[in-house]
């Protein structure tokens, strides 16, 4: 098992559609764990049809990036059919940031019976975060409440807490520190941090509490991946340039959150020389089976370096960055461009095995929601592989990263086992 759960789960409990409503209909809230966008809508608007005598109009919450891809918002139209002019669209940063966006919606749950609807509902994972606050503050405002997600979580049990304080306060009926104290007890690292983290037990607590709110769970994506991980050394000149740059930034720095130290200590060991005599001849191989690549960076100025190493000469490229025009960009590595240079925080639109079938992860990223949320945009076939190059540097931190990670990994793994045997409806049983 790679970064992602390939695996289909299965329930000992057949479940419908009617049984789904009626248990929606009761809680008036509930959450989605179903991975392929066509099919998270669809059942979304199975149930939103269903219920269409018990509400007057839609918010539909999600990130800005996915509001502006014209295939995501024809997607809800088409399943939305005669519904589709009763959608009011707002995008999660617009709440938390435009007190005007945050007030219309406001005053619309005020005024009418709302099916409040949340894509990406991971993104509500964070307390103190202004779109979490905002949400809460008037989550009884909503008729229902239905949140859709890919993942139920992407770095701990926390994530749940979180997501379901907004379908129903009283499912935990205690604060966070509460929570953490109750599931994800204190411990001492073996590099004397303290950090926490949850055991079996605590996982399968929190997710039997939940379980009567989660209406359908499948994030099998059909892939088959073959993983292939590379680890690197530094050279003698680069262990002592990084060190030097080390210590003049331990030096130099007043004050900053690990996460920005370590972030800058990543980048002066990341252009790393064999790692681009490692990326040449893999590069040349795919080239040679006539497959097309994405290469992940971290930091948009890696661009420059890659070209200035000759690596990518002779290749036809394409590069995906925040500030790119997606849609050509897409247009142009699926007609006829072999590789792409994407930053990991980029949202593209769409990704099929039939146009690219490799992956490397030329930098690392902190966030174990990248790697996840990069494998949620392939779709095929049914046992269709999907080759994962990961590229590691042997340093302290990138052996950090690449723990916390497995961590992550993990975790993710032991949910999807515990859900295993819970009554919970699977896509398949609801779609019949």
């Amino acid at each position: 098992m790679s970064y992602y759960v390939n695996k289909m789960i299965g329930f000992g409990r057949m479940a419908d559609i009617d049984k789904t409503e009626n248990d929606f209909k009761k809680l008036h809230a509930g959450i989605i764990f179903v991975n392929d966008n066509c099919k998270r809508l669809r059942l979304t608007f199975r149930l939103i049809n269903r219920l269409r005598k018990e509400w007057d109009y839609i918010a539909w919450i999600a990130p800005t990036t996915s509001l502006k891809i014209r295939h995501y918002i024809k997607l809800i139209n088409d399943y939305a059919g005669r519904n589709a002019i009763k959608i009011f669209f707002f995008s999660q940063e617009n709440i938390s940031g435009n007190d005007w966006q945050y007030l219309k919606l406001f005053n619309l749950a005020n005024k009418y019976k709302i099916f409040c609807v949340i894509d990406e509902g991971i993104n509500i994972r964070n307390t103190s975060s202004a779109l979490t606050k905002r949400l809460y503050s008037m989550h009884h405002k909503f008729r229902y409440r239905l949140l859709l997600s890919k993942n139920p979580l992407t770095t701990s049990i926390k994530d749940l807490y979180v997501q379901m304080m907004f379908i129903n306060p009283l499912i935990f009926s205690m604060t966070e520190t509460q929570f953490l104290h109750n599931f994800m007890p204190l411990f001492i690292s073996e590099n004397d941090m303290i950090k926490r983290w949850s055991e079996i037990k605590s996982e399968q607590k929190v997710l039997e509490l939940i379980r009567p709110y989660i209406l359908a769970w499948d994030i099998n994506n059909n892939l088959r991946v073959h993983y292939r991980e590379y680890w690197f050394e530094l050279t003698s000149k680069e262990k002592q340039n990084y060190q030097q740059d080390k210590d003049k930034l331990l030096s130099t720095i007043v004050c900053g959150g690990y996460l920005t130290v370590a972030q800058q200590f990543q980048y002066y060991y990341t252009l790393c020389h064999h790692k681009v005599k490692a990326m040449r001849r893999i590069l040349a191989d795919i080239n040679r089976r006539g497959e097309k690549v994405i290469i992940y960076i971290k930091y948009s100025s890696e661009i420059i370096f890659l070209e200035e190493t000759g690596l990518l000469d002779g290749y036809q490229y394409v590069i995906m960055t925040g500030s790119s025009n997606k849609n050509r960009a897409l247009f142009l590595f699926e007609v006829d461009y072999n590789i792409m240079i994407c930053t990991y925080k980029v949202k593209i639109p769409r990704l099929s095995l039939h146009e690219c079938s490799n992956l490397i992860y030329f930098t690392q990223t902190f966030d174990y929601k990248d790697k996840l949320d990069i494998l949620s945009k392939f779709s095929g076939k049914k046992g269709e592989k999907l080759c994962i190059y990961d590229f590691w540097v042997n340093t302290v931190l990138e052996n950090l990263i690449r723990k916390n990670l497995k961590r992550k990994q993990k975790l993710l793994s032991n949910v999807c086992e515990i859900m295993s045997y819970q009554k919970v409806a699977t896509y398949e049983n609801l779609s019949r």
